[in-house]
């Protein structure tokens, strides 16, 4: 008999969150989280993350809580101190875990219903992928996420239950879409392409608007690193369209809308779809997550918000707005400890000071290289923005500080074997 994880009932009961609820959030059955509390079953290594989160603690006090003996009373939240929660490059996964995952994977399919099982294990895998980008180094998650697509696939040829074929298609599309975000990130913009528009055509599969609009939401984000703004605003105005005032509304208006419109001159249109974006966010009311995943299935949080708005305000010029939206949204960035928004809204800073008159290019200039730093030089969005930003800085070229950036962004990103050595 197994002994009863009464730190995890606990934790779970500090969030106010039913078996249900927190069922629903990982995408799993009610039952597997009873059998976690019950010590019946481990939570699978994929479905950690995933949990991890859910419950607010670090890798290391989620395994105090599957201990039989945790009480739930010595846990603390997990902080930008700890090394599991702040640590962007470091990938909690070993090759030794590789082997355990599988048999435990094959241990609980075989334990309960295979179609179910399946898409329950798939739904958790997928969402643990879109929460941990940002966390962990994209090469990773992307061979992650192929790994997955090779078991995915094959079920969506597979006769299904009608209601496990939906789900199938809907974890499908939010995978395409994971693996476009994470192909913009590495520089792979025709994969980035090509996997979110498979994603909208997953979307479409299934005839959910909000899932469609979320699939342009990812469209639109690859149309808009790759300099290509109207066709960037035609997609966030398609998705829009589909879901006017859905969950996915605040991203189409403020990271498609907001973002493509400052990128062509528009400035009254910005303030209009930085404005639409609060006004749908003020609908969307949800205690947590204080700061929600870049390609979240939910709505997306007030500091993305106000990050996205800094970067449009930043493309017409308008200084004080960047300089308040982005202090708004760097007090949360940096304490959730977020690689990717830390680095994005330090380099819209950045550029804002660069002005000739009321400008601090010396702060400027660390303001980048602070971002280069903690961004990642593997990051595509990141290497992109602080080039421009050594472009903005071309009258200033001469100065050290300037240099030292220009020097940064001009070395090769790294390789797969670079994140190995370093992890």
């Amino acid at each position: 008999m197994r002994t009863p994880r009464t730190g995890l009932a606990a934790r779970r009961r500090l969030h106010g969150m039913s078996q249900e609820a927190l069922a629903e959030r990982l995408g799993v059955a009610r039952t597997t989280v009873a059998r976690w509390e019950a010590g019946e079953v481990e939570p699978l290594a994929w479905v950690r993350p995933a949990l991890a989160n859910a419950l607010a603690v670090n890798f290391e006090e989620l395994a105090k809580l599957l201990s039989p003996s945790a009480s739930g009373t010595d846990v603390v939240v997990a902080s930008p101190s700890s090394p599991e929660a702040a640590a962007p490059g470091v990938d909690p996964f070993t090759f030794e875990d590789e082997l355990l995952d599988i048999a435990e994977r094959r241990s609980w399919l075989a334990s309960l219903d295979a179609g179910t099982a399946k898409v329950d294990y798939l739904v958790g895998a997928v969402g643990g992928i879109i929460d941990l980008d940002e966390r962990v180094p994209a090469l990773a998650l992307s061979a992650r996420a192929s790994q997955l697509r090779g078991h995915l696939h094959p079920l969506l040829d597979a006769p299904q239950r009608p209601s496990d074929t939906a789900r199938l298609f809907t974890v499908a599309a939010h995978l395409s879409g994971a693996q476009a975000a994470l192909s913009l990130d590495l520089g792979r913009l025709p994969a980035a392409r090509a996997y979110a528009a498979e994603a909208f055509d997953l979307a479409g599969a299934v005839g959910d608007p909000d899932l469609m609009a979320w699939a342009r939401a990812v469209q639109s984000l690859v149309e808009y690193y790759a300099g290509r703004f109207p066709e960037a605003l035609a997609l966030a105005d398609d998705g829009l369209a589909r879901s006017p005032r859905g969950p996915h509304a605040v991203r189409l208006s403020v990271n498609g809308r907001a973002r493509a419109l400052a990128r062509m001159g528009d400035r009254t249109g910005v303030d209009h779809a930085v404005g639409h974006a609060w006004s749908v966010r003020s609908e969307h009311v949800e205690p947590e997550p204080v700061l929600t995943a870049s390609q979240t299935t939910g709505v997306y949080c007030e500091p993305r918000v106000a990050g996205n708005a800094a970067t449009a305000y930043l493309a017409v010029g308008d200084a004080a707005r960047v300089e308040q939206y982005a202090d708004l949204a760097l007090r949360t960035f940096d304490t959730e400890g977020f690689a990717g928004p830390q680095a994005m809204t330090r380099l819209d800073v950045a550029t804002a000071l660069l002005d000739p008159v009321s400008g601090d290019v010396e702060r400027a200039a660390t303001l980048a290289a602070e971002a280069f730093q903690i961004g990642g030089a593997a990051s595509f969005p990141v290497r992109q923005r602080v080039a421009e930003f050594v472009e903005a800085a071309a009258s200033w070229q001469a100065l050290p500080a300037i240099r030292d950036v220009r020097d940064l962004v001009s070395r090769p990103a790294p390789t797969l074997e670079d994140v190995h050595d370093d992890t």
